[in-house]
């Protein structure tokens, strides 16, 4: 092989393993929530994917978009076209207090959280502290939009509904 047509080879496999570096892990978790239930991205089915949720500080960001998420999407997520799963950030909570905090989670079975004790949705898709965060996941669980979201801002809420839309129009 000539030294250019090698030299060439090396700089694509280089490029390609660069650009696959930069993109964010699929969708992958295995986590279980305030019932002791184990729920993994694959309990969504390969639809779009929409995951909310944030550490402590973040739960009043979280209370006030979760409803307006649901407002805009609960037909599809009634048809099992978008699901949407809440998460708990709650890497660092020492191990003697991981009762308490779950008494605080609602007892209704069908309000399961991901209780993250390991953080790692914010390892994967940095997270950021004291904020709500939305991740919205195509259908094949590449990530395609994420935001920390702090108080209620429309044009915010527009281009999570955009980015939602596109990920379940594509195909």
């Amino acid at each position: 092989m000539k030294p250019a047509a090698l030299a060439t080879i090396v700089l694509i496999i280089i490029a390609v393993g660069a650009q696959a570096a930069d993109e964010p892990p699929r969708l992958n978790f295995a986590l279980e929530d305030q019932f002791g239930e184990t729920h993994t991205d694959q309990d969504c089915g390969g639809v779009v994917t929409i995951l909310l949720g944030g550490g402590r500080k973040g739960v009043k960001y979280i209370d006030e978009w979760g409803p307006r998420m649901h407002r805009v999407f609960s037909g599809e997520f009634d048809d099992g076209k978008i699901c949407s799963i809440g998460f708990a950030h709650l890497k660092g909570a020492p191990f003697f207090v991981h009762k308490k905090i779950i008494a605080g989670f609602p007892e209704d079975p069908t309000s399961w959280t991901l209780l993250d004790w390991k953080g790692h949705i914010a390892k994967s898709w940095g997270a950021e502290k004291n904020i709500a965060n939305i991740y919205v996941f195509d259908r094949d669980g590449r990530l395609v939009f994420k935001a920390g979201l702090r108080d209620f801002d429309q044009a915010q809420l527009d281009r999570i509904i955009e980015a939602t839309k596109e990920a379940a129009a594509e195909r």
